[in-house]
């Protein structure tokens, strides 16, 4: 563990999207919760802050392509490529993964999650409502 980051790991939120908007949001609805946190807008920066930042928590875009005209399996940007950097480095953070998929791509790939030993613990539908993306991480902060 980085010993130079202060407060809990849990209380330590990585937000992974390509979007910057929503990270904006999401980081100002974190920040208020009482997180520190950490945004990742390209796939290319998502080794070296995991590494740096030890999340407890991590909201996953499941969809971190730069080009919407090809298939994100194609590329190589989408979940699952970061779900086997996590596997590969022992995460054992919560995941949550945020994404304009159907519910059934979602359900999908967090079975996916489960089966390669992460902790991936719900998702989240796009659009979101932040009042539930709040409850949902004061609920996580209190360990509830």
């Amino acid at each position: 563990m980085n010993t130079t980051i202060s407060g809990s790991p849990l209380n330590r939120l990585l937000i992974i999207d390509d979007n910057d908007e929503i990270t904006d949001i999401l980081d100002e609805v974190a920040r208020v919760a009482g997180y520190d946190v950490r945004c990742v807008n390209h796939y290319k920066d998502i080794k070296s802050v995991y590494r740096e930042f030890s999340p407890g928590l991590i909201f996953l875009d499941l969809d971190l392509g730069v080009d919407g005209d090809m298939d994100m399996s194609e590329k190589g940007y989408d979940g699952l490529a970061v779900f086997r950097f996590l596997a590969e480095n022992n995460c054992d953070s919560k995941i949550v993964l945020i994404s304009g998929m159907e519910k059934e791509k979602r359900d999908q790939t967090r079975a996916i999650g489960k089966e390669m030993k992460l902790n991936v613990i719900g998702s989240i539908p796009k659009p979101f409502s932040i009042d539930k993306i709040d409850k949902l991480l004061l609920k996580l902060k209190a360990g509830n």
